[in-house]
């Protein structure tokens, strides 16, 4: 119960990360915002194919959906240094919840 649980909240922060990427106003902001884009995008990319596999439609649909839910009143209160900030603080968290949902999946 676990690990389809950490898979859940860390795909959904990687979510966070691009999709709050897409909304930085400034070019400057886009290539600060590389390097913690790429890391969401590789390692949520293979997250959610395992999650597919390995828990089915609800884990894998529904870390798709919670960022999108989520962006919505991040979009309107934060400013783009606020923004690039959370970016990088959620690909810490993201990158927290997936290194014990490894150890999850491999315990269970």
């Amino acid at each position: 119960m676990t690990a389809p649980l950490l898979y859940f909240m860390a795909i959904a922060l990687f979510g966070f990360v691009i999709l709050g990427a897409a909304q930085l106003p400034n070019d400057m902001w886009l290539v600060v915002a590389i390097f913690p884009v790429f890391v969401a995008m590789i390692v949520g990319f293979v997250m959610w194919i395992y999650a597919w596999s390995e828990f089915g439609l609800p884990v894998s649909i529904g870390s798709l959906i919670a960022p999108l839910v989520a962006i919505v009143p991040a979009r309107r209160r934060l400013s783009a240094r606020n923004m690039f900030v959370a970016i990088c603080a959620t690909v810490v968290l993201g990158l927290i919840c997936a290194r014990f949902a490894f150890i999850a999946a491999d315990i269970g």
